[in-house]
């Protein structure tokens, strides 16, 4: 039955031999990634596991190469997106023999037949293969693929967003039965479908309610995914006024836009996820900062308040997790206390393999806090400061890029899509402070790293550069 998830590989050539890259991907990839779980594979003898996201996206992956690549145009991210996908080999591979002092025997016969380092390597391998689908496949379509027409003249972006609107839409109101029930419905088909694959991700439930993580394994992940389909939807909304004022029922005053945003939103909700929640706040005060102040002043402005809102939040934090764990009144209490703690717990470890760190599978658990819920601290843990510090480089270099475009005089459209990706990036970083970025996230955020990348917007005489327009996109 696992074979299965080898279908949207068969569907993608399909679709390029009588279509165009640009369809397989908005027909076969997009609701291969959205829809499906990523915690379903299938592993063939000797080769890595694949999901379906995986399968969809390798005959992209090909007619890439093959097709669009000689579009390629050299940028600096292109080097920080590789070096940061394949540190994971230096990490798991080799960053336990640089600890102990023995980088020096990397090439004698001891090492290359010790079995631990033979099965790092191995793993590592496997780790590579799985970040090149999740990362830099989708940083090539982001970058190729989205603002360049294709040959029949269609340019992708108004299509990419109206497609994970409508698919993420669907996702929240399908949930609304994991909602009131609690449970996955994803889950549950999935345990017929593939019943000797093991699913670590229990269901949760908050405030009576069930947290729906639809095919995302978890709540705030799903919020993650929810918050970047609502705000892009809501830019589409904005520059594309036809777009979908179709009436589903010519007698119903419900067109499909209204439909879509209210399942997105519905969705957001529903994760009861309160750290894509802030993302979402912390966006519309830039939004209100830069209606009233210039971009760098906006921008200034909007850290000195980012500075003092976590400081303050920091204080109130230290109280209100200072208690016992099992001294814990509620869960969200307990949750609060123990993030809390695992950065007491970790601390020793990351210091004292700083560089590279642990591995993804070799670091020391500590009892009871095996599941490191912050992206930051997961990278310092398991990929050292040189992982961490590519993430936040390729983080920091997507926010520099954009605000760069901010003070030009762009088009309308440029310039709110421009505010957009700056409310998701918004968004997303600070939600990874309270959980990991893995499942449908990171193919997303890197396919908007190389959406970001692959923008060269053309000044428009006659406009007025920082002209207002962030709080219209997510208002």
């Amino acid at each position: 039955m696992a074979l299965i998830i080898l279908l949207p590989a068969v569907f993608s050539w399909a679709y390029m031999a009588w279509g165009s890259v640009r369809r397989a991907l908005l027909a076969v990839y997009l609701p291969s990634l959205l829809l499906l779980p990523d915690y379903y594979n299938i592993r063939l003898t000797h080769l890595p596991a694949i999901t379906f996201a995986d399968a969809a996206i390798l005959p992209i992956a090909f007619a890439l190469l093959l097709t669009e690549i000689k579009y390629w145009r050299p940028q600096w991210m292109d080097l920080w997106v590789f070096v940061y996908c394949f540190s994971v080999v230096i990490s798991q591979g080799m960053g336990t023999e640089m600890a102990n002092g023995r980088w020096i025997d990397f090439f004698s016969a001891e090492l290359t037949f010790d079995r631990r380092f033979g099965t790092n390597i191995a793993d590592s391998g496997m780790m590579a293969f799985a970040r090149m689908m999740e990362m830099i496949v989708p940083y090539m379509i982001g970058k190729l693929l989205i603002e360049r027409a294709g040959r029949d003249g269609m340019v992708l972006r108004r299509p990419l967003v109206a497609r994970i609107s409508m698919l993420l839409a669907l996702v929240g109101y399908v949930s609304i039965v994991d909602f009131v029930k609690g449970g996955s419905l994803w889950q549950a088909v999935g345990s017929k479908l593939f019943p000797g694959q093991f699913v670590d991700w229990p269901a949760q439930m908050r405030w009576g309610f069930g947290r729906i993580a639809g095919p995302f394994g978890h709540a705030i992940l799903a919020g993650m995914i929810f918050l970047m389909g609502l705000i892009y939807c809501l830019w589409l909304r904005r520059v594309d006024p036809t777009w979908g004022q179709r009436r589903l029922v010519a007698s119903v005053p419900v067109n499909l836009r209204n439909i879509v945003t209210f399942g997105l939103a519905l969705g957001l909700l529903m994760t009861q996820s309160r750290g894509p929640w802030l993302g979402v706040l912390l966006a519309l005060v830039f939004a209100g900062l830069t209606r009233i102040l210039s971009v760098p002043k906006a921008a200034i402005t909007f850290l000195v308040l980012m500075a003092v809102f976590f400081t303050g939040l920091y204080y109130i934090g230290q109280k209100y997790t200072s208690v016992d764990m099992n001294l814990a009144k509620t869960e969200d209490q307990r949750s609060a206390v123990y993030r809390r703690q695992l950065l007491t717990a970790y601390a020793p470890i990351v210091a004292e393999r700083k560089a590279f760190g642990w591995g993804i599978t070799n670091y020391p658990a500590v009892p009871g806090q095996k599941s490191i819920d912050n992206e930051y601290l997961l990278l310092a843990v398991t990929q050292g400061f040189f992982g961490l510090g590519m993430f936040l480089l390729i983080a920091g270099s997507n926010a520099l890029r954009l605000l760069r475009f901010v003070a030009m005089p762009l088009s309308y459209e440029d310039r709110l899509l421009v505010f957009a990706h700056l409310a998701v990036l918004i968004g997303l970083l600070t939600t990874v402070a309270t959980v990991y970025m893995g499942e449908q996230v990171t193919p997303m955020y890197f396919l908007m790293t190389g959406w970001i990348a692959g923008m060269h917007p053309r000044p428009v005489e006659g406009q007025i550069a920082g002209l207002p327009g962030f709080r219209r996109v997510i208002a």
